[in-house]
């Protein structure tokens, strides 16, 4: 710094003075020539930078994949997680119900005692100011602020926030059996497959929800032993093929400002018929789209219902085939009366698909038919998103095994979003955010098992992958085995997996690691998995009548197909059950032996939202449940060797003992050989641990002594060809 200032005291200039600070004994520098080249420099520069910047190509904003590192919570009591939640970006849901007890209820979902929410770690009581310690069954926030909705006892209260009085939006009596906001027994498992039965308008100024009356609906008793000196009986609403079924409404109340409830009217082909609501969206804050159908399922009626009056306008009636997806949610575009959804196309020879389809969103014109934006051999298996914006919409296809995200464009483009997405991921799931810009990806199955580590915030580290099992895929017949590494054939038993229901997928990439793929490597089994007709192509021409009939055709074909020594049914539920026993029945020596974990064995002690989907009425369609029932069948079982399992308490969630009962009942008279296995007060779903843990023994024991005895053959060897 000395030194500095040094020079800067005896070098001074003024504007007026020159300073001359170069050498004067060398010859003069040439500034016009430099000057020149850093010209030249910066031009060529210029245009390289400029060329790359043009030719470079554009960014595709899909194919970006941020590491999403944000902090999460979890709430657990006893065990049991409560609420999990992550990126909370308001005070008010950084808060979670926390229940005080749990208990099942017979025909609805866990509810329970008084309840609070935890801001601030403040309890704020949610119980109603006119009633004491009453069973909270459902709780669910708003989309502004912290808006809190709620059901008591079938009724549902409001608060516009955690800390306001609540107000009460229906009233009902219990001895009623009405519940509202929430689905009965009948719509959580068949119709809706939801619990919840309400929905929030997009601004929180409006809540739509149904009103479920099950007072003329037959009420099923089942009974509990354990615990008590005399057994005791759990009382609910189940409506079987052919009784009455419940009566629905949907109301849309006003949540700013005077409470003002409004019913939407039913379409006038439904409105003196039994009928079931599907579907509700909101399509803005002041409309909504309802799917309603008839009882038999068989015709679909999509409105659009304004909430301010309560009028419902038609948009779409439409034959609907079992095998189409009820709860499926059309995309409406905000700029013009138009809205996209799945329906079949036919496909020349190759039958019938499922395709996106435009229709306009104004009162039906039946001379208009529906434009398809796609074609083809494959299936559209939901609709994720509309980005209008982008002029997007994302959908999620199914060519054979495999699950793919794509887009299309307003001309019809179409681009894979995952195909080259992630190496070996072929089975995709998406969430999209509520401006669909942007989405998560979840990769669920491929040909390959990565497995990650993950340490705080830092990126994934990659650990290589294992390989647990061989699968094989057969598209022309839909089958699908996981043999045991080293697997040769004529030396292993083939276990065949029938746990599905009509129109369900099992022959997928879908990445799955559950006890039966546990037994290929520990007991050395080949695992087998058949999907019927009725999955894809000519899947609306099959007839539902005949669903069971065909479904037992197409699983011995595909097995009959497999050149393996031994085939086995392992333990399917419900309608995988009743298949199983059917195949039993319907073949002589195919299989060495079966287990049926709760099986169907008449549709007509079963839901009536199920049997009347596939076979209609009972009074209309006898001949149809006489010839689905398995009790008939008894004779063609006698010599068999089979297990049967099932929990007493059975039939809250899906197949009641009873189904069981009827069909030991006559297998006694006949004599015939089996198994039984019996589990008490126990569900369709094994919830104590030691029960899950002896199921599983007693499956595998009656596994190993079926196959105790049997010899393997050696494989065939070629023979060689001998000289004349």
């Amino acid at each position: 710094r000395s030194e500095a200032a040094h020079v800067s005291e005896n070098v001074q200039c003024s504007f007026s003075d020159t300073c001359d600070l170069s050498s004067t004994d060398g010859p003069p520098r040439n500034w016009k020539g430099i000057g020149i080249a850093m010209v030249v420099i910066l031009a060529v520069m210029s245009l390289v930078l400029l060329s790359v910047i043009v030719l470079s190509p554009g960014t595709n904003h899909e194919q970006i994949i941020t590491k999403v590192q944000v902090p999460s919570f979890i709430c657990y009591f006893r065990n049991n997680i409560v609420l999990k939640n992550c990126c909370m970006d308001r005070p008010a849901l950084f808060s979670c119900c926390i229940y005080s007890s749990m208990m099942d209820v017979a025909g609805w979902s866990t509810v329970a005692s008084p309840s609070g929410s935890v801001c601030s770690r403040d309890l704020q009581d949610l119980s109603p100011p006119d009633k004491e310690r009453a069973a909270l069954q459902f709780a669910s926030w708003g989309p502004q602020g912290n808006q809190l909705a709620y059901v008591f006892e079938g009724d549902i209260y409001y608060k516009q926030s955690v800390t306001a009085k609540p107000l009460r939006l229906s009233t009902t009596e219990q001895e009623e059996r009405v519940i509202n906001g929430l689905a009965d027994w009948t719509y959580e498992e068949e119709i809706l497959l939801s619990y919840a039965a309400h929905w929030w308008s997009e601004d929180g100024a409006r809540l739509a929800y149904l009103s479920i009356n099950n007072s003329a609906t037959p009420v099923m008793e089942i009974p509990h032993f354990l615990g008590s000196l005399y057994p005791s009986n759990t009382f609910f609403p189940y409506p079987k093929a052919g009784s009455n079924i419940p009566s629905v409404s949907l109301f849309v109340v006003n949540l700013y400002g005077p409470a003002h409830t409004l019913e939407m009217l039913a379409p006038d082909s439904l409105k003196s018929r039994y009928h079931y609501i599907s579907m509700v969206t909101w399509i803005s804050s002041t409309r909504l789209a309802v799917r309603w159908l008839n009882r038999a399922q068989n015709q679909s009626v999509l409105c659009v219902c304004e909430a301010t009056t309560g009028a419902c306008s038609e948009c779409l009636m439409l034959a609907l085939c079992p095998c189409l997806w009820m709860q499926d949610v059309p995309l409406f575009s905000s700029d013009s009366p138009v809205f996209y959804t799945v329906l079949p196309a036919k496909q020349g020879a190759s039958g019938e698909f499922h395709h996106i389809a435009n229709l306009s969103a104004q009162p039906a014109t039946p001379s208009v038919p529906p434009r398809f934006l796609t074609s083809g051999n494959w299936d559209v298996t939901s609709l994720c998103a509309l980005d209008e914006k982008a002029a997007k919409m994302y959908v999620r296809n199914q060519p054979h095994t495999h699950t793919h995200l794509k887009h299309f464009t307003n001309t019809r483009l179409r681009q894979c979003v995952t195909c080259k997405l992630i190496d070996g991921c072929q089975f995709f799931k998406a969430a999209f955010s509520p401006n669909n810009t942007h989405f998560i990806l979840y990769c669920l199955g491929g040909t390959r098992l990565v497995t990650q580590s993950f340490r705080g915030y830092t990126a994934p580290k990659s650990l290589g992958t294992t390989a647990l099992m061989q699968n094989m895929f057969f598209p022309v017949m839909h089958l699908k085995l996981s043999l045991p590494q080293g697997f040769e054939t004529n030396h292993y038993p083939l276990l065949v997996m029938v746990d599905s229901i009509p129109g369900s997928q099992s022959v997928a990439e879908e990445f799955e690691l559950a006890w039966p793929q546990v037994l290929v490597s520990a007991h050395s089994v080949a695992l087998a998995w058949v999907d019927g007709r009725s999955i894809r192509g000519q899947k609306t021409t099959v007839d539902p009548r005949k669903i069971g009939a065909l479904n037992v055709k197409d699983h011995l074909a595909a097995i009959e197909s497999v050149s393996l020594i031994l085939s086995v049914m392992f333990p399917p539920q419900a309608f995988g059950g009743y298949l199983t026993l059917k195949m039993l029945a319907a073949t002589d020596d195919m299989f060495q032996c079966a287990a049926a974990v709760a099986p169907i064995t008449d549709f007509r002690l079963y839901s009536a939202a199920f049997s009347e989907r596939y076979l209609g009425l009972p009074a209309k369609e006898e001949h149809s449940y006489s010839m689905s029932s398995l009790l008939g069948e008894v004779n063609k079982l006698k010599n068999e060797d089979f297990l049967i399992v099932h929990g007493t308490a059975d039939g809250k969630t899906r197949v009641h003992f009873q189904h069981s009962a009827e069909l030991l009942s006559r297998l006694v008279k006949v004599e015939a050989n089996y198994s039984l296995q019996l589990y008490p007060d126990e569900g369709h779903v094994l919830k104590d641990p030691r029960s899950i843990v002896h199921f599983q023994r007693t499956v595998v024991n009656y596994l190993h002594s079926c196959l105790q005895h049997l010899a393997y053959p050696e494989p065939e060897e070629e023979e060689d060809e001998e000289d004349d």
